[in-house]
């Protein structure tokens, strides 16, 4: 484990996520972030897209699981259109709700992976538990704040190039 949130692999979104790139990399179990990941804030209901992505990593024998630090009923609405179960309030880049998960399904740290657009929380969260660091950029900068950001992910975002 480290606490080093240089992601493992970064993609510009989801859909660049392919259940083969996973499978790849040794991941059998999927965390996903709903803000700003699957939709944006300003989006309350998934989309036939992503229906169709997620439906594709479960075809391909990947267990999916929405973990969100969004205290609203998002992450609800999204797990129950997408079929998924979820947790929300999360705390990343705390562990302990990621620990919790694995722990109650029964998977390793090392064959799961964590799809976020942020480095701070979700790819930080990922590498403190052991699992893999997905980061697709964010879908919309809707606000000042997540520019900042963004910017202040930037040397975290270049070291993944480099490497």
């Amino acid at each position: 484990m480290s606490a080093w949130p240089v992601p493992d692999l970064m993609r510009d979104d989801i859909y660049e996520v392919t259940p083969a790139l996973l499978r790849k990399m040794g991941v059998h179990f999927v965390l996903l972030d709903v803000d700003n990941t699957l939709a944006p804030y300003t989006v309350d209901t998934a989309g036939p897209a992503l229906r169709e992505w997620v439906r594709r990593l479960r075809s391909a024998g990947l267990r999916c699981y929405i973990l969100s630090n969004n205290r609203g009923e998002r992450p609800e609405k999204f797990a129950a259109a997408l079929d998924l179960p979820y947790r929300k309030r999360a705390k990343k880049p705390s562990p302990r709700a990621a620990r919790e998960v694995l722990a109650e399904l029964g998977f390793r740290p090392a064959e799961t992976a964590l799809i976020g657009d942020q480095i701070y929380t979700d790819a930080l969260c990922a590498r403190r538990c052991g699992a893999k660091a997905v980061v697709v950029k964010p879908i919309e900068f809707s606000n000042f704040w997540l520019r900042i950001r963004y910017w202040a992910e930037l040397p975290f975002r270049m070291a993944y190039k480099l490497k």
